[in-house]
């Protein structure tokens, strides 16, 4: 690691669940928990000084590269929750960031773990992290979530499948799909009989490639059969192009 470890920085930031925000039992879904770890990731950004303003100064911008989050308990409307993130550390190319959820009375919710890079945004190809990502601190704390990348399953064959136009809703500011809409496509591909009485304690999602607007992107979903709780492969793809966009995998523990 490039880095130098230190005893902070850490950033907290606190979520309320909205109306907008829950599914149809009212508890937090897990789209909006993902954009949520977004967003702290966004403003820890911002207080160590690599905003996407910034990077997009060198014409740079940040993409997630990777993710892994598991769930101990959804949040119901009303309640909010607190993200701690913080960067565990900068190599060459790659910074790894964690997250801890806990919910008011510091209960834990959730736990996540990730991999970014930064990308031409002309040349749409990763570049170096810029030195002043690279000497940014680092807290001298353990990762939330002590997992690497694992090897994900193909979704084939597919027992089930759905299409999603691209809408001008789905795109962020660099024009392209935002990473959430990825995770809420393909949990949509999980059997009815399992989304009614279960939701997702595991999700793992790696990113390929981006979806723009007018894309029609196909999210195929194949069930696990050797696990106890329900579990899937997951698989995105741009239909036209044919190009795999990214590659997920979940676990489902019955809802309590």
């Amino acid at each position: 690691m490039a880095t130098t470890p230190t005893a902070e920085p850490l950033h907290r930031q606190d979520f309320p669940v909205h109306s907008y925000e829950v599914d149809t039992e009212g508890f937090l879904a897990p789209r909006a928990l993902f954009a949520f770890l977004q967003e702290a990731a966004g403003g820890d950004a911002a207080r160590a000084g690599y905003t996407m303003e910034r990077l997009a100064r060198e014409q740079l911008v940040w993409v997630i590269q990777w993710m892994r989050v598991e769930v101990e308990r959804y949040p119901r409307r009303g309640e909010t929750l607190t993200v701690t993130t913080w960067a565990r550390g900068f190599e060459r190319a790659i910074a790894w960031r964690e997250f801890d959820v806990v919910d008011g009375s510091g209960a834990r919710l959730a736990l996540g773990t990730s991999r970014w890079a930064v990308v031409d945004l002309q040349a749409r190809r990763l570049m170096r992290l810029p030195e002043f990502v690279r000497r940014s601190p680092v807290p001298d704390r353990p990762p939330a979530l002590d997992r690497g990348p694992a090897v994900l399953e193909p979704a084939e064959p597919a027992g089930l499948e759905r299409r999603f136009e691209v809408r001008r809703g789905d795109l962020d500011m660099v024009r392209h799909v935002n990473n959430t809409r990825y995770v809420e496509w393909a949990l949509e591909t999980v059997p009815d009989e399992v989304q009614e009485g279960y939701r997702p304690s595991a999700f793992e999602i790696a990113f390929r490639r981006e979806a723009v607007y007018g894309d029609v992107v196909v999210a195929r979903t194949r069930r696990l059969v050797d696990a106890g709780d329900p579990a899937f492969a997951h698989e995105l793809r741009a239909d036209e192009a044919g190009h795999q966009l990214a590659r997920a995998a979940s676990v489902w523990r019955r809802h309590r």
